[in-house]
């Protein structure tokens, strides 16, 4: 990596530990306090420091990390923005660790590359499992009696992996995730009426079916209203943490715990035209239901046709943004899709502010605030 002047990023965290982060708000104040430092020494460094800050890195960093986004792939994300503003990958990259650093936040290591190139076998020993799991793998909201299933880490391979998807689902790729809750079901109506006070379904079949006619915009404000219903947080899945949580952790599956479309998932074939009551079809290994079929389910990602090709072959806790799309993941397929649609590593997107009668959500459990 090229050389860059650590001491002003040092300086740099001093100065927000010392004047707190309103000095964001003051750029001209800011530079003037790093150019004392740096005393010519390092011009075109200070200058890379506040492209990102008008770049919004720092505010980004901040956002997505309360909202609980893994750290990882926020600074990947925030990476691949400086990059497409020209800025060397180098560059980009420190320029981000540095603010990630100046707001006290802890710079992963980095991954180191990998020389595999082209097609990786499906008996290459994935997924992979490090952590051990902890007592307790079941966890129940008391506000909206939601269950969350614990995920375990692994690595794992994501993408088509029968060869019988588009090309946004190429090239297979290892992914590596941390250790995550999910619900063990979509978001069903009466969960959401307990949180919203109104239930926008199309299918107001009851309490345990589905919600659905929710667009991701929608999702966000269930989100952030839940949140401040008690002490514990949640938010989407990334779209790398819903395929390795609907594939039984990260095996070799077609569907949601299986190659049988019919054991797991309505869809089309056999749903009547309409969604039905959650968890009446089979689980998948990890205990989770209705990931294949039966409603869409939002995810974190900004959705981009070439997003694994961008990647690499490598990738930890990957998340994708970009805030000049209006288009969110889609994964699952539904009630009204033909097989090939609700396979697990079938990608579709949706506009923002979009109400489809079979978009739903599902949700990952944070944990306690400040825990």
């Amino acid at each position: 990596m090229a050389a860059f002047d650590d001491t002003l990023r040092t300086r740099l965290a001093e100065l927000i530990t010392e004047h707190g982060r309103g000095l964001l708000q003051e750029p001209r104040r800011l530079e003037g306090l790093l150019r004392d430092t740096s005393q010519g020494r390092s011009g075109s460094d200070l200058h890379l420091l506040m492209q990102g800050l008008k770049a919004g890195i720092p505010v980004q960093l901040w956002d997505d990390l309360n909202r609980g986004l893994p750290i990882a792939g926020i600074i990947q994300r925030l990476v691949q923005r400086l990059e497409e503003a020209h800025i060397s990958p180098q560059a980009a990259r420190w320029c981000v660790e540095s603010w990630c650093l100046a707001l006290g936040m802890e710079v992963p290591i980095p991954e180191t590359p990998t020389d595999r190139v082209g097609k990786i076998p499906l008996d290459s020993g994935f997924p992979v499992h490090q952590q051990e799991p902890p007592a307790q793998r079941i966890w129940t909201d008391p506000v909206t009696e939601m269950v969350f299933h614990w995920i375990p880490d692994g690595t794992f391979l994501m993408g088509d992996l029968f060869d019988e998807g588009g090309h946004d689902e190429q090239p297979v790729h290892e992914v590596t995730l941390d250790p995550f809750w999910l619900g063990k079901y979509p978001v069903t109506q009466g969960q959401w009426v307990r949180v919203m006070g109104s239930n926008p379904a199309y299918f107001k079949k009851g309490d345990d079916y589905p919600v659905e006619q929710v667009s991701w915009d929608d999702v966000q404000q269930f989100i952030t209203k839940l949140n401040e219903m008690g002490s514990n947080r949640f938010r989407l899945p990334t779209e790398a943490e819903w395929e390795y949580a609907c594939r039984s952790g990260g095996e070799a599956q077609r569907y949601a715990g299986g190659n049988d479309p019919d054991a797991v998932a309505w869809y089309v074939q056999n749903s009547d035209e309409s969604t039905h009551p959650v968890g009446q079809k089979g689980a998948n290994g990890l205990g989770l239901h209705d990931m294949s079929g039966h409603v869409w389910e939002w995810c974190e990602d900004w959705f981009d046709d070439m997003a694994y090709a961008k990647a690499g072959l490598r990738t930890h806790n990957p998340l994708r943004q970009n805030d000049a799309s209006g288009d969110h993941v889609l994964r699952g397929g539904s009630w009204s899709d033909q097989p090939k649609y609700i396979r697990a590593a079938f990608r579709d997107w949706g506009r923002s502010d979009y109400r489809g009668y079979d978009y739903g959500v599902r949700l990952v459990w944070i944990g306690r605030a400040n825990q």
